[in-house]
């Protein structure tokens, strides 16, 4: 309990300090050339920002120039003059009239572009259209409703659009797939089409295998922490479904705070000028979530089979497991049952969910108890290495 605190303090100093510098950073009075925020926000024609601009409003309207990149949010956003770096947008209507020297990136309900990209654009939304008179220096990549290409492409189009419409000029290859209501389902061995009996078969097998191997791995490398698991699952099943959504929880909170804190963290550095530092942000904010999500997906997926089986397992095959390999054969066997079930056409996503709980619950509750002792949870009926004999003593030796 008193790491958790630990924990907590810092995570919550470390939030405290991420507001505190971005308060200082918008103190600062360079920063006003780069944030505006209002109902309206508007570069007036002859008017240039020396540098990146971030624009948050209800209308934000650049009619002037962007000497940097643009990152603009509101209802509306239009963009009749030049932006010299990158544009990336969203609103329920975003136009794109003037020049962009690098890449657009936007997302909303309306997308048109009319001006000239010199890099590519991406875009997602209801509605993409590029005007006869809208010019993409690279590719077009794309996910929308309706899709219109009227003007010219110099090099390829990738989408996926309800509605294509193309009179304009592509360079490159065309690539759109049609994404109607209407169309028919895929015939088997096709991507998209329902497995056959046969490729489930497979599949459980591979997974099964998957699972015993991560079992022994269990069993020979960490057998305290896997013993601590196994008796926390098997005293207490019940409690092991609520902590294990208590850590589903938990896992859906970490990845919260540290997106906001990478996103908070990089925002800060990059008002106060230390662009070297945002990139160290972001990587090091990717690799906590990736290590995080790998960790997560190990337990769910295959330790939580493992655990479960060998608990079940071990509720027919009576005796001591005094040995790694009988431990090892107890949990396969019960792995063999637990995959078996999950792979039930209609039952088997909620056994699996349930599986999954339980050693989500499992670990968590192995970890508490550690935290709170130093002492080594020894689970009862587990695999333990047998003691070793007392050694005779000769008669007449002192304590015989």
């Amino acid at each position: 309990m008193v790491h958790s605190n630990r924990l907590f303090k810092a995570t919550a100093a470390s939030l405290v300090l991420l507001a505190v510098l971005t308060g200082v950073a918008l103190a600062q009075g360079a920063v006003s050339d780069k944030l505006r925020t209002g109902n309206t926000v508007t570069v007036a024609a002859g008017e240039t920002v020396p540098n990146d601009l971030y624009a948050f409003a209800g209308t934000v309207r650049v009619d002037g120039t962007v000497d940097g990149d643009l990152v603009a949010s509101g209802g509306t956003v239009d963009v009749t003059g030049t932006v010299t770096g990158d544009v990336l947008a969203a609103g329920g209507s975003v136009t794109i009239n003037g020049t962009v020297g690098g890449d657009v990136r936007i997302a909303g309900g309306t997308l048109s572009v009319g001006g000239a990209v010199k890099e590519d654009l991406l875009a997602t939304g209801g509605q993409l259209t590029l005007t006869s008179s809208g010019t993409v220096g690279e590719d077009v990549i794309g996910a929308t409703g309706t899709l219109t290409i009227d003007g010219t492409v110099t090099g390829n189009v990738s989408a996926r659009a309800g509605t294509y419409n193309k009179a304009g000029t592509i360079g490159g290859t065309e690539d759109v797939t049609i994404t109607g209501r209407n169309d028919l389902p895929p015939a088997p061995g096709e991507p998209g089409a329902a497995p056959t009996p046969e490729r489930q078969a497979i599949d459980a097998i591979r997974h099964f295998l998957v699972v015993v191997l991560v079992g022994a791995l269990l069993i020979w490398l960490t057998p305290r922490p896997y013993a601590a698991m196994k008796t926390a699952l098997r005293e207490r099943p019940v409690p092991s479904v609520g902590w294990g959504i208590v850590a589903f929880i938990g896992f859906v909170v970490f990845l919260i705070v540290v997106l906001i804190a990478v996103i908070l963290l990089a925002i800060t550095f990059g008002l106060l000028g230390f662009s070297d530092l945002v990139g160290i942000d972001i990587l090091g904010g990717t690799v906590a979530i990736l290590g995080a999500s790998l960790a997560f997906s190990l337990v769910a997926g295959y330790v939580s089979d493992a655990l479960v089986g060998v608990v079940l397992a071990g509720l027919v095959i009576r005796g001591e497991n005094a040995s790694r390999w009988r431990e090892l054969a107890v949990l396969a066997a019960g792995a063999a049952v637990v995959v078996l079930l999950s792979s039930l056409p209609v039952v088997g996503p909620w056994v699996k969910l349930i599986v999954i709980l339980l050693g989500l619950g499992a670990a968590l509750t192995a970890w508490m108890r550690r935290r709170r002792s130093d002492a080594v949870v020894g689970p009862p009926g587990g695999w333990m290495q047998p003691p070793a004999a007392p050694t005779p003593q000769a008669p007449g030796t002192p304590g015989v």
